[in-house]
């Protein structure tokens, strides 16, 4: 474990160990995205942690989310419906409707992660990115929002030119319910 790791919950550093162990991320980069403790952790093809922050979810606690979610606009999503989805998703770098870099994890689904998006003051997106725990990084529609910087440095670098593995884990379902073998 490496020493960005070590605040890394047991759910994570299983999972991690997992993935090596059996080469489920195909030799690509991967990604492990912490619903619980609301933190993403970015490691190279060969599991070299690249870094970690924390991170905003979506609204709703659960790990499966409506199957049209993809289809409606925003306006059309109720707040119970806002969550992110736990599984094994395929991600490549692209571009939202605005032109603005993200990293699609589910197009279909509309889910991605991207940088923390900030139009609403009242939001207090970046205040809820520093604060010490968990307890208020439930806001999106589902998308996992990280600082900027992070996105830039990390998850672009690190996905430039090729595919990578996500993992979002669960927060209601068991692990091998999620991934099974683990």
């Amino acid at each position: 474990m490496g020493v960005g790791e070590r605040g890394a919950s047991p759910a994570v550093q299983q999972l991690k160990s997992w993935v090596l162990e059996t080469g489920d991320n195909q030799g690509s980069p991967f990604v492990l995205i912490d619903k619980v403790n609301a933190e993403v952790f970015a490691f190279s093809r060969d599991g070299l942690l690249l870094g970690s922050t924390p991170v905003l979810l979506g609204l709703a606690r659960g790990d499966v989310a409506p199957p049209d979610i993809g289809e409606r606009p925003l306006s059309a999503i109720r707040p119970d419906e806002r969550i992110t989805p736990s599984g094994r998703y395929v991600a490549s770098l692209g571009e939202n409707l605005s032109g603005k870099g993200i990293l699609w994890i589910d197009y279909a689904g509309a889910l991605s992660l991207h940088p923390v998006v900030t139009g609403r003051a009242a939001d207090r997106r970046l205040e809820r990115l520093a604060s010490p725990t968990p307890d208020d990084n439930r806001i999106s529609f589902g998308c996992v929002n990280v600082p900027p910087a992070f996105f830039d440095d990390i998850i672009a670098r690190a996905f430039r030119g090729t595919t990578g593995i996500v993992y979002i884990l669960p927060e209601q379902r068991s692990m091998p319910e999620v991934f099974p073998g683990v």
